[in-house]
């Protein structure tokens, strides 16, 4: 979602323009892609460099990587299927306008930003850490 890249570069305007149906099945799309996926990608790549390498991986920047990724995937999914149900619930049965629900998901937009960034900073520090791995002394 932050890369300015195509196809990257559309997302960020369906989320602003879409509803809070969007907002809710992207948070869960979006957890089931990077939350189970990545992790399980990310462990398949550790079991990689760990056992098939057998290259050591230190813990100083794994561990922050792990913290920041779980944090970062976690809060940003959780708040935008929370500004999806509110948004939604507000559509569906309150008596609100677009622009008030529109109003209402507004506060949602930099929490999930920044907590997108931590998600990006976790990667960057987790491929770090793996490509720093060290190889065993003879």
């Amino acid at each position: 979602m932050v890369l300015p890249f195509v196809p990257f570069s559309y997302l960020p305007p369906i989320v602003v323009g879409g509803g809070p149906g969007i907002w809710l099945v992207l948070g869960y799309v979006l957890f089931l892609l990077v939350g189970i996926g990545g992790f399980g990608c990310l462990s398949a790549f550790l079991t990689t460099v760990e056992l098939v390498e057998n290259r050591t991986i230190s813990p100083r920047t794994m561990w922050p990587a792990l913290i920041l990724l779980s944090v970062g995937v976690v809060g940003s999914c959780l708040l935008l299927a929370v500004a999806g149900a509110v948004g939604g619930y507000a559509s569906t049965y309150g008596t609100s306008s677009a622009q008030s629900i529109h109003d209402m998901l507004l506060p949602y937009v930099d929490p999930i930003i920044t907590l997108t960034l931590i998600t990006v900073a976790g990667a960057a520090l987790a491929v770090l850490s793996l490509v720093r791995a060290r190889w065993p002394s003879p």
